[in-house]
């Protein structure tokens, strides 16, 4: 019994309790204190400020506006006859270029090529020798009509002048003649804005 309890000197010099420590502890416990301060430091931090956002108005995108157009008849000497489209400000040269140009015959002296175009407007480019009729914008031929007068056909060239408005005028005139160029409104020959149009192109003589 004696010898059973004798204790191996040495074995208690490695081990003074009799127990030998387990690495898996020591393991388990280094990692609960890394989490731990790792969990502080993350606590601790100060909450990050919201960013400010810069709300910037819109700017309004500019529109762009159509541009006003006006319809002018081009006959005469011309390479493609017929009614134009073309913008405010376009000059009679402008009207001859979209008809396809002048035709060899043509008499070029015979157009004012620098004339503004008006809304409606008719513009005919004579032939050499040929007299252009009544009205034509930015030709010889462009000078007042006399509506005591001229002729239906006369009147005709006149724009927003149809040939049954021109038997009116002249149906009303054979009654009595015209005193102002505003009768043929005041007798509702023709409208306001008829007149506005034909004002600088008739004459009452």
């Amino acid at each position: 019994m004696i010898a059973e309890r004798r204790i191996d000197a040495r074995s208690l010099a490695r081990d003074p309790t009799g127990m030998r420590p387990k690495p898996i502890l020591l393991l388990l416990a280094l990692a609960l204190a890394v989490l731990s301060t790792i969990a502080l430091a993350f606590l601790s931090r100060p909450a990050p400020r919201a960013a400010a956002i810069e709300v910037l108005a819109s700017t309004p995108v500019p529109t762009a506006t159509a541009t006003p157009m006006l319809v002018v008849d081009v006959q005469g000497a011309v390479m493609r006859p017929g009614v134009y489209r073309l913008p405010a400000g376009a000059r009679v040269s402008d009207a001859i270029a979209a008809a396809g140009g002048l035709q060899p015959e043509a008499d070029p002296a015979g157009l004012n090529r620098a004339a503004p175009l008006r809304d409606g407007a008719r513009i005919y480019a004579p032939a050499r020798g040929e007299i252009p009729p009544v009205g034509s914008l930015g030709s010889d031929a462009e000078r007042l009509v006399d509506v005591n007068h001229a002729t239906a056909q006369d009147l005709t060239a006149l724009p927003g002048i149809g040939p049954a408005t021109a038997d009116r005028i002249v149906r009303s005139r054979d009654k009595s003649a015209f005193r102002s160029v505003d009768e043929l409104q005041t007798r509702g020959l023709i409208s306001a804005r008829v007149l506005a149009d034909i004002r600088e192109l008739v004459a009452v003589r």
